[in-house]
């Protein structure tokens, strides 16, 4: 009988209140986008007639509809299909919607080499934020292998263990592709202590809270602009 302990399986855990203002700022902005850009063209027709509202509405309309048809269908009439959940066990890592379904996976199965020095990398963009993106490689029929670049990171919803799961899916690969090479710098960037797979919580908290400033000041200055031009 093995006495190896099996591989656990984490799930996200949302952070409750930056949540609930970041999905309030979206739905402000949406219903400001509705009144500034639909309706006061379309009060302004009614009440000064189309002769002198065409070009306003012209204009209006347009940007109007071409932010809040995407906006809506997305995060509003497909919410129930987007990604609520982020589970790592021991097949790999699984974003997964209220139902309970996978709308996207990295399996460690598919992880192939990047012909590289390491396989396993950080990388910055400019839609990765303050924390990097963790870079793999997976098996592609049509290409031999294709970069594939992570986040834990969810629609509408602020992640509190981001680096627990990037902690845990990193050991997922150690377990169970130790072929794989894993880049030093991945574990400095995570705050992860190689040995135990735990987080430098001193760090990792410090980074959270440049994160928590940063949108509140973003918050501040879109309440400013609005109220000044308003």
């Amino acid at each position: 009988m093995s006495s190896e302990k099996p591989f656990s399986s984490i799930e996200s855990r949302i952070n409750l209140f930056p949540t609930v203002m970041l999905q309030g700022l979206l739905y402000f902005m949406l219903l400001a986008a509705f009144a500034f850009l639909i309706l006061l063209p379309a009060y302004g027709i009614y009440k000064r007639g189309i002769e002198v509202m065409i070009f306003p509405a012209l204009l209006c309309f347009p940007i109007g509809l071409g932010i809040l048809i995407p906006s809506v269908k997305y995060y509003i009439i497909k919410r129930s299909e987007q990604p609520s959940k982020i589970i790592v066990n021991e097949v790999g890592l699984l974003y997964c919607n209220k139902k309970g379904e996978a709308v996207n996976k990295v399996l460690y199965a598919d992880l192939v080499s990047s012909g590289k020095d390491f396989d396993i990398s950080t990388v910055n963009t400019r839609s990765s934020g303050i924390i990097p993106m963790l870079e793999v490689f997976i098996a592609s029929e049509k290409e031999g292998s294709a970069v594939s670049r992570i986040e834990m990171n969810l629609p509408l919803h602020v992640v509190r263990d981001r680096y627990t799961l990037f902690a845990h899916f990193l050991k997922g690969i150690s377990t169970f592709r130790p072929d794989l090479k894993i880049a030093p710098q991945v574990f400095l960037n995570y705050f992860i202590d190689p040995e135990t797979w735990q987080i430098n919580r001193k760090g990792a908290s410090y980074l959270f809270l440049l994160i928590i400033a940063a949108a509140l000041l973003t918050c501040g200055i879109i309440m400013w602009l609005v109220m000044t031009f308003t």
